[in-house]
C-alpha cells in the first residue's frame, strides 16, 4: 500500500517526536511538546535557541498547556508534506518560511521606542497566548494573549491571526492596543531621526553578496519628477542596497505613500530565504516614515540590518493608564524575486 505525502509526513513527524522523547530522557531541555493538531495546522511547544529566551504562558481553548519560549507552527501542503511555516518566540521575534525549497530568513518584531530618560526600550515580548481555531474555518489559526515591554506599556488584547498559508505567501495579521503602565516620555531627538517610536520592524543579515539573507530595502513615497515644462510630484518606489557597514538606510525625510515596507531578497542565491514585508493598517501609513540602520558584522548568524516604520504622531509623553493607540499590521514572507525602483533611498 502506498502512503500519500500527507500520511508519510505525519508518520515522519511521529517518528521524529519519538526520537525527541528518547533524547529528552537524557536532556529534558531539548524536548518539543505537541500542543495541537487538527490535520491542517500543528503547534509544537519548544525552547527558543536565541539569546535571552522568555517563556510564554500557553493555553489551548482556555486550558493551560504549559510555558514555552518558542511555538513552532506547521501546516500541511498538498504534495509538500507538513513543513514548519512559522516561529513565535517569547522574546518577540516572529519568523516565517515558505514551503520547501523556501527556508527561514529574517525576523519580524513588534513595537519599540526610545525613552527620553532610559534610552532604547526593547521590543514588546509575548507573555501569554491562548490558541483557538476560527469556528467557521479550521484552516485559520488564532492566538490571543498579552504583550509588554516590561517597563512602560503593554497590551492585553494582543492577537495573531494566521490565514491558511500558500506556496507563495505565509502571513500573520497582528493587532493590539497599547496602554501606558507608567508615566513615560519619548526621546524627541530620536524622533527627529525617525527612530523614536518604531511601530514594527524587520531584521536580517547582509555580510556580502555570497553571505546574505536579503539585499534591498523598498518602500513607496512622494518623488519629484521633472520634464521640459517643469517639475511635479508623483508617487514612486524607492530602493536601497544593503551594505555591511555602520550606516542609516534612508537618507531623506520620506513619508510612506503606500502601507507596504519590504526587506527584499532578489534571488534564491545563496539560500532561498524570503522577502519580508509589513503592511500597515494602524497607524495609517501617512503617519509613518521608513528608516533603518545597518551595522558592520563578520558573523552571518547575527542580524546586522534593522528596517522599521516610525510613527510621527506619537506624543512626547504619556500618563500611566492612558491609551497610546491601536496597532494593526500584516507581516508576510514571499518568494525571492527582483523588484523595480524609481529612486534611491540614499545617494
Amino acid at each position: 500500500m502506498r502512503l500519500n505525502d500527507h500520511a508519510s509526513a505525519r508518520i515522519a513527524r511521529c517518528l521524529g517526536a519519538c526520537a525527541a522523547w528518547l533524547v529528552a530522557l537524557a536532556d529534558p531541555a531539548v524536548a518539543d511538546t505537541d500542543l495541537f493538531d487538527n490535520g491542517r495546522w500543528a503547534v509544537v511547544g519548544a525552547t527558543d535557541p536565541g539569546p535571552d529566551p522568555r517563556d510564554i504562558a500557553v493555553a489551548i481553548n482556555g486550558v493551560p498547556a504549559g510555558n514555552f519560549s518558542e511555538l513552532k507552527l506547521y501546516f500541511g501542503f498538498t504534495g509538500a508534506g507538513f513543513p514548519q511555516v512559522f516561529s513565535i518566540t517569547g522574546r518577540g521575534a516572529l519568523r516565517a518560511s515558505l514551503p520547501p525549497p523556501g527556508e527561514f530568513g529574517g525576523s519580524f518584531w513588534l513595537t519599540r521606542y526610545w525613552d527620553c530618560a532610559i534610552g532604547l526600550v526593547p521590543s514588546l515580548v509575548i507573555t501569554e497566548l491562548n490558541l483557538r481555531v476560527e469556528p467557521n474555518s479550521p484552516q485559520v489559526l488564532i492566538f490571543e494573549g498579552a504583550v509588554s515591554n516590561l517597563t512602560s506599556f503593554g497590551a492585553s488584547d494582543f492577537r495573531l491571526k494566521f490565514p491558511s498559508p500558500g506556496f507563495n505567501e505565509v502571513k500573520v495579521e497582528v493587532s493590539y492596543t497599547l496602554v501606558a503602565t507608567r508615566d513615560f516620555c519619548v526621546d524627541s531627538s530620536r524622533q527627529s531621526l525617525e527612530e523614536g517610536f518604531q511601530v514594527a520592524r524587520m531584521t536580517s543579515s547582509f555580510i556580502d553578496s555570497d553571505e546574505k539573507m536579503n539585499d534591498l530595502i523598498r518602500y513607496d513615497t512622494r518623488l519629484a519628477a521633472c520634464n521640459g515644462w517643469g517639475c511635479y510630484g508623483t508617487n514612486g518606489s524607492v530602493c536601497g542596497s544593503l551594505h555591511n557597514e555602520d550606516s542609516e538606510l534612508v537618507c531623506f525625510d520620506d513619508k510612506l505613500t503606500d502601507p507596504g515596507l519590504m526587506l527584499v531578497h532578489q534571488s534564491p542565491y545563496p539560500r532561498s530565504t524570503p522577502t519580508l514585508k509589513i503592511n500597515f493598517d494602524q497607524p495609517k501609513h501617512k503617519k509613518l516614515n521608513p528608516q533603518g540602520m545597518s551595522f558592520f558584522s563578520d558573523d552571518p548568524d547575527v542580524d546586522n540590518v534593522d528596517f522599521w516604520a516610525n510613527w510621527r504622531a506619537a506624543k512626547n509623553s504619556y500618563k500611566a493608564g492612558k491609551k497610546l493607540g491601536k496597532f494593526q499590521f500584516t507581516m508576510k514572507v514571499i518568494p525571492p524575486d527582483t523588484v523595480s525602483c524609481n529612486a534611491a533611498a540614499c545617494f
